[in-house]
């Protein structure tokens, strides 16, 4: 964990993650790096350790947040291991669904 961080409780760290994911969940549109760079940065990581944890060289990591590398499906499957998750295939349609079910929920909290 990054050293320049407040270490969180327990239950703390399972609210954080559990928001993490709902926010992935509700933009399956973003791209890989920035999934990624999200991921990391929220359990409080810096490059090198998360490329110890996930198994990938922390030069390779950070190219590839900087989006100056593209990473290969293993990597990314290898990056996405420490919450759990997998790779695999969103539609345009699921994108939109999303992505109006977002906006009609910012909407409505607007008004209130």
């Amino acid at each position: 964990m990054d050293k320049r961080f407040k270490p969180r409780a327990t239950i703390e760290e399972l609210d954080v993650r559990r928001a993490l994911l709902d926010d992935i969940d509700a933009h399956p549109g973003r791209p890989v790096p920035e999934v990624i760079r999200l991921v990391r940065t929220t359990l409080r990581f810096t490059i090198a350790e998360y490329a110890k944890l996930c198994g990938v060289s922390a030069r390779g990591l950070q190219d590839i947040e900087r989006e100056i590398k593209s990473p290969t499906l293993d990597t990314v499957g290898k990056l996405l291991r420490p919450l759990g998750l997998r790779v695999g295939v969103v539609t345009r349609d699921a994108v939109t669904k999303a992505e109006a079910a977002l906006k009609a929920h910012a909407n409505e909290r607007a008004k209130r």
